[in-house]
């Protein structure tokens, strides 16, 4: 999996597919080329390569949809292994082992979009199931047109209105944890934001937390400040899951051993902040110390015990023993 914010869906922007648009090129007939290419240029892609349905849904193109990058607030996550199968799995795009039925995508990709009632306008599209379709798609169209105009094709998708972020947030949830196994970092992070976080950056972090409805938001807030921490320093080691857990982690551990902190960032949520800064700032020095521990565990773990006692001694905190 790989995971990033704010960043476009066109796939040149995500040069982890390379491996499957060589591989789809490979696998990829003449015939099937001719077939896609015909569809791109005459604007029966989604007649085609689309499951039928008797309900009315919106058309988008496929520019439109990468470009819906720009208003999501949390991680984005792109599985390779789901991309695969979209492709050449048992319902396969290009190859498949299941022949009853024709070669089409089987699930529409589904979009949202936020009412602002305010000024009057529509957030969106926000993607909230199917970014690894998307890939999919744009991946099956250049492997047949390496040189076509992906962007200008029309797919169908299925369109829902909600009321504010957290509705999003929580449909994104809801959607992807019934169609795939979303990692923790991104199933914490969506839950935060349907509490009213945005983790689209340390600054929305910041900005969001006094208005969160919920405490629950406050592990994946620092879970978060971590991620983005280990991703500015260019920190490896440890995976962007594992510093997202770390965070996590430190978090629940202090929580726990100090009953009266989530009434004081109740208060003042500058502390869970200030709490995550401090604790980044130590993130490169317990590296060394992590990585050479040998001890069955995981690394994200061995991390939030450094972690936590350093951020006690600071904050004049509890550790439990």
């Amino acid at each position: 999996m790989t995971t990033s914010t704010n960043r476009s869906y066109d796939l040149a922007n995500w040069g982890e597919t390379q491996s499957l648009l060589e591989k789809a090129e490979s696998k990829m007939c003449e015939q099937q080329r001719i077939r896609v290419q015909q569809a791109m240029g005459n604007d029966t892609f989604s007649g085609i390569f689309q499951q039928q349905t008797n309900d009315q849904r919106r058309f988008f193109t496929i520019a439109e949809l990468c470009d819906s990058a720009a208003n999501e607030t949390s991680l984005q996550r792109i599985d390779l292994k789901a991309i695969s199968n979209i492709l050449f799995g048992s319902d396969g795009l290009i190859s498949r082992s299941n022949s009853r039925y024709d070669q089409r995508l089987m699930e529409d990709i589904e979009v949202g979009f936020i009412r602002d009632v305010v000024n009057g306008i529509d957030i969106g599209p926000i993607i909230t199931s199917g970014r690894n379709r998307l890939l999919a798609l744009q991946v099956f169209m250049k492997a047949a047109a390496p040189s076509g105009l992906t962007g200008v094709v029309k797919v169908r998708c299925t369109s829902m209105n909600f009321s504010n972020r957290q509705q999003v947030e929580a449909r994104i949830v809801s959607a992807n944890n019934g169609s795939r196994d979303m990692a923790a970092a991104e199933n914490r992070e969506r839950r935060g934001g349907a509490h009213g976080l945005d983790t689209s950056s340390r600054a929305a972090i910041v900005n969001s937390l006094p208005s969160v409805n919920n405490k629950k938001a406050y592990p994946p807030a620092f879970g978060a400040l971590l991620k983005i921490c280990a991703l500015e320093r260019g920190l490896e080691g440890l995976t962007i899951d594992q510093y997202s857990a770390t965070g996590t982690t430190v978090f629940n551990s202090l929580l726990k051993a100090n009953k009266p902190l989530g009434q004081r960032i109740d208060k003042d949520t500058s502390l869970l902040v200030q709490m995550a800064d401090h604790a980044c700032a130590n993130l490169e020095n317990a590296l060394p110390e992590v990585l050479a521990n040998r001890e069955r565990g995981a690394k994200s773990h061995k991390m939030a015990k450094i972690l936590v006692r350093r951020v006690a001694e600071k904050f004049e905190l509890n550790v439990n023993a």
